[in-house]
């Protein structure tokens, strides 16, 4: 089957739809209501390329959803996965139900850590067999939730649709108390050794976390937008570029850049709007794409909250960064423009078919609705160093002319865990990239603020490395060039995934207690309502997903005070 060419689609034919909402049942324990939700993992067609093009084949999620059109409730499977709205300090709780019956869509890489349900011993690493591809394993993490670790999603707690399970599944029915600061985050699943293939066929979602603080658009003017990148063949089908192009790992690449860009699973498509103020929490779902993001005819957009939920003001933007996993809150204010008006939104950091991502249409002139926006959301709590700092390192390995992978203070996924810090603590932690690649950095369980970035001499610091197997603060300090650089602006706020650019130090304070904690804390001191060593541990990874399957991940001990 041929590879379809991007230029033959057309852009901004599909019509931009906002995501099915879940709708949960209500009961009550305890004199407090906890919402119910039953969430079907699963396989389906759905049209994903304009009208004309054949349906794509995609792995998404299904449940019950509110019916705009007739104010009902309906059942209703989509990719990626209808969006979950929920309240602060509500119980929300998560039958996680994997019913996908169908192979993975593309080859198994048993060359690296993955989950193997049925224990397959096979010397055919690189050939054509079918061992491995079924069946696909599920487990789910939602991005930026605080919980203890059992409902995090660890990535060996998988199960599968015919009742195999991982060595530390517990439950599939998860429950998420909600107690932190209003922000969107999202849902995927994370098997190990296979995740890049999970988000890529749609098992991801948004999970927004809300409030009805502040004057702001809702409604029809509030639209939640995930950016993905995708490849297809001529008849529909998904295409995955990972065909033997690395002898150490066969399937595997350490990158993958679709030559189409899908929002809210629709390929280029055109929203079209009101001359309104317009509210876009933005999602960077992709597996290894960027984006930088600006408006076509160079206008302002106004920033209003990052991955944590809202910074601290808002503050106007010509551009703005997403690395994947990372999310932004915006306003887009269309107000003057006249009718008919075609407003682009771009990704500067490409000059082919993916330089587009959506178009906006202004279709209706109204009479404004004013919004009196704040001068300041939040106030940022005390962030004071109560405990050492912490240096990591983020490594490369080649065998020949070929990567084989990518690691985490140089283990493995499977060593014995070196990252353990204690509830309360607060300290600087700074990431050291030897690697020749981006990484971005996700942290499970507590949120962060950027500090500043400093560039090293990457070779030199290897060298040490490799020689002492460790860098002391005296050899950081012969390592680096150069001054600091602050933060870009787009970085303000809390954050839970950090950009680690090549041949720097990234460094950020955080703090492993809830934000809307407002004193300071003292390390040993447990602020979360759980104890956060019920479970596995937590993680720490890359949230570039070819990165993340292989090897990019170590295991995070957050000691409870409990």
């Amino acid at each position: 089957m041929k590879k379809l060419n991007p230029s033959f689609i057309p852009k901004f034919k599909n019509k931009l739809d906002k995501l099915p909402v879940f709708v949960p049942s209500f009961y009550k324990r305890e004199d407090k209501i906890n919402h119910h939700y039953s969430i079907d993992a699963c396989e389906f067609y759905q049209q994903i390329l304009p009208e004309g093009f054949n349906k794509t084949k995609v792995w998404g999620f299904g449940g019950l959803c509110k019916d705009e059109n007739n104010k009902g409730i309906k059942y209703v499977k989509h990719s990626p996965g209808p969006t979950f709205e929920v309240d602060e300090n509500v119980n929300t709780n998560i039958q996680w139900n994997n019913k996908i019956l169908g192979e993975y869509m593309f080859k198994i890489d048993k060359t690296l850590t993955w989950p193997n349900p049925n224990n397959i011993v096979s010397n055919d690493i690189d050939g054509d067999s079918k061992e491995g591809q079924w069946p696909p394993t599920l487990v789910m993490h939602i991005h930026g939730i605080c919980v203890p670790p059992i409902y995090d999603g660890h990535p060996k707690a998988w199960y599968t649709a015919t009742g195999l399970k991982g060595p530390t599944y517990s439950t599939n029915y998860y429950k998420y108390t909600n107690e932190q600061r209003s922000a969107m985050l999202w849902y995927y699943e994370q098997s190990p050794g296979v995740s890049r293939y999970s988000v890529y066929s749609g098992l991801c979602g948004l999970y927004f976390i809300k409030d009805e603080k502040y004057n702001l658009p809702k409604d029809e003017y509030h639209i939640p937008l995930t950016i993905q990148d995708k490849s297809f063949y001529e008849d529909g089908s998904l295409f995955y570029d990972n065909e033997k192009t690395n002898s150490n790992h066969p399937y595997w690449i350490n990158k993958f850049y679709g030559d189409t860009i899908l929002v809210n699973g629709k390929v280029w498509p055109n929203l079209n709007v009101k001359n309104q103020l317009y509210r876009f929490n933005i999602l960077n779902s992709s597996n290894s794409r960027p984006y930088k993001i600006a408006l076509s005819d160079n206008s302002n957009m106004i920033q209003i909250g990052s991955d944590g939920g809202y910074i601290d003001k808002p503050q106007e933007l010509l551009y703005f960064v997403l690395y994947p996993g990372e999310r932004i809150d915006l306003l887009i204010d269309f107000s003057k423009y006249k009718e008919n008006d075609k407003i682009i939104m771009k990704n500067l950091f490409s000059s082919d078919e993916c330089q587009d991502i959506m178009e906006f249409t202004v279709k209706k002139i109204s009479k404004k609705i004013e919004y009196h926006l704040p001068r300041n959301f939040i106030k940022y709590p005390p962030m004071k160093i109560n405990t050492n700092k912490l240096s990591t390192f983020l490594y490369e390995r080649k065998k020949g002319e070929c990567k084989d992978g990518y690691f985490i203070n140089n283990e493995t996924y499977l060593n014995p865990p070196d990252i353990i810090m204690k509830v309360g603590s607060t300290f600087l932690w700074e990431f050291i990239n030897l690697c020749d690649d981006d990484v971005c950095l996700h942290i499970h369980l507590a949120n962060f603020q950027i500090v500043e970035r400093q560039k090293i001499n990457k070779d030199k610091c290897k060298e040490i490395y490799e020689k002492n197997k460790v860098l002391k603060s005296i050899n950081i300090d012969e390592v680096c060039e150069g001054s600091v650089a602050l933060p870009k602006i787009y970085e303000s706020g809390f954050k839970d995934t950090l950009h680690c650019p090549p041949s720097y130090i990234t460094r950020i304070i955080i703090r492993y207690a809830p934000t809307y904690i407002m004193d300071e804390v003292n390390i040993g001191e447990n602020y979360f309502s759980f104890n956060t060593s019920d479970g596995p541990e937590y993680i720490i990874n890359s949230q570039i997903l070819e990165q993340k399957d292989n090897y990019l991940v170590r295991p995070q001990i957050v000691l409870s005070g409990e």
